[in-house]
């Protein structure tokens, strides 16, 4: 009788997302971000200008990131459902305690530490002042005015973002690099573009820096949540500095 191969798994099967899936999450999120945020803030009466001048509650601000998410979030979701064997088994997502308390003392660290000394030369060279490092945080949390408002902020800023985040860089981004271009061609391709995605000249170097951290988290512990951890320390950082000075 002949041998009979066995009918494959869902583990054994090879995903079929790469970086196209990539891209078109990196698009979906900016343009969701860019047209429903604005028409969200539209919806609740906010002009133009009023937007232009950054003149809106933290509540309406909150409000713009769930369309961002929308690729950060669900494209990694429904690339890995299907084309592969779902999100927790493709991008190393199972739960685990393993590595957690380190990262997030590597997190806490690279805020305090790394941030400062990869910003310094970026600095030096633009002649910029210190405190214009962390304008755009610092101008976010002056909206938390309240105690609503302080939870407001710690939960979009240092619980929505990371998780976001890093579903989607640490996730389906750096597999994508890798299954074409190796780990380490990946760690580094990652953190350029998370670098660069937030848009922010000053705080790209520390950006990077801080992406190659969480990439180097999910290497070291197979575990994308590792870096999820890590990312929350970072962020936890400046949301508690940036509320205790205000």
């Amino acid at each position: 009788m002949a041998a009979v191969d066995p009918a494959p798994t869902s583990a054994s099967v090879e995903p079929r997302w790469g970086l196209g899936d990539a891209v078109g999450g990196w698009l979906i999120a900016y343009t969701s971000a860019s047209f429903l945020g604005l028409l969200i803030l539209t919806a609740f009466g906010y002009t133009a200008e009023e937007i232009e001048a950054n003149e809106i509650p933290l509540t309406m601000v909150a409000l713009s990131y769930p369309p961002l998410w929308l690729g950060f979030v669900g494209v990694p979701i429904w690339a890995a459902a299907v084309k592969g064997r779902g999100w927790v088994v493709d991008f190393r997502a199972r739960w685990s305690w393993r590595g957690l308390p380190l990262a997030a003392l590597v997190g806490l660290l690279t805020q305090v530490v790394v941030v400062p000394l990869v910003s310094a030369p970026m600095l030096w060279l633009t002649g910029t002042d210190v405190e214009e490092l962390g304008r755009p945080a610092r101008e976010l949390s002056e909206k938390a005015t309240s105690p609503g408002g302080v939870l407001l902020f710690v939960l979009v800023v240092a619980v929505g973002a990371p998780i976001a985040e890093e579903l989607f860089f640490r996730g389906l981004l750096l597999r994508a690099f890798e299954k074409r271009f190796g780990i380490r061609w990946a760690v580094v391709g990652s953190s350029v573009v998370f670098g660069a995605t937030h848009f922010q000249f000053l705080q790209f170097p520390a950006l990077t820096a801080a992406g190659l951290v969480f990439a180097w988290l999910v290497v070291r512990f197979d575990n994308l949540w590792a870096a999820v951890v890590g990312h929350m320390a970072f962020n936890l950082v400046t949301v508690v500095s940036l509320v205790w000075l205000n």
